[in-house]
């Protein structure tokens, strides 16, 4: 895993300058965050967690499949992003760095974070990974999304593209680069409930739906 990556400060610099322009990324993520929604299960009455909330597009969806009873809670390390997702839907929100989640052990139900670990160190992966378990309630279901290696021919051309691109300018990638989620959850001591890889123009999403067991 190449560990070129950027820092927390150079992220949120990044996110905070494209802004609005990040829903433009659906013509390439639209696919697998939809299907990861799909896989939270979600029924009125559940507390969730959204970790990178993006501009809210996805966060109001899954509010409203809570609704009424059952709270989306939601962060981003990107001010802008927090406020921009506030404009769309009244949930509570904060800004924050998932490395340090300010929330109780077994506080959610769900949790849902999309292109968000890809942007972290192998280390700070597993730091992440940690948190997500503590929050989550025993039985508990998080799913995540992340550019992963390429499954046909198309895509790992571009995943080689890419690679090359991020070796040279992390921030020219967005800060993401392909990694392979299924075993990082696994040594995390989260089951794997389900994993798909979900190809959008050629970029592959690795999908991954698992549970924090009793």
């Amino acid at each position: 895993m190449t560990e070129n990556t950027l820092s927390a400060g150079e992220v949120q610099r990044f996110y905070n300058r494209i802004g609005k322009r990040y829903d433009w990324f659906a013509i390439f993520e639209g696919r697998a965050k939809a299907r990861g929604i799909d896989l939270l299960s979600l029924t009125p009455g559940l507390r969730l967690l959204h970790v990178g909330l993006g501009t809210g597009k996805e966060h109001a969806q899954i509010a409203q499949r809570l609704a009424p009873s059952g709270i989306a809670y939601g962060l981003d390390l990107s001010a802008v992003m927090v406020s921009l997702a506030g404009a769309r839907v009244e949930t509570p929100l904060c800004q924050a760095d998932a490395r340090y989640l300010p929330y109780a052990g077994d506080s959610f139900d769900r949790l849902y974070a999309a292109y968000v670990l890809d942007l972290l160190s192998g280390e700070d992966i597993q730091l992440v990974l940690g948190e997500f378990r503590r929050v989550l309630k025993p039985g508990g279901r998080l799913v995540l999304i992340s550019l992963t290696e390429g499954a046909t021919a198309p895509s790992r051309s571009l995943v080689g593209a890419w690679k090359l691109a991020f070796s040279i300018s992390p921030i020219a990638c967005g800060g993401c680069r392909p990694i392979q989620l299924a075993s990082l959850v696994e040594s995390a001591g989260l089951r794997l409930a389900c994993r798909e890889v979900v190809i959008q123009l050629a970029l592959p999403s690795e999908v991954i739906a698992a549970d924090k067991t009793a």
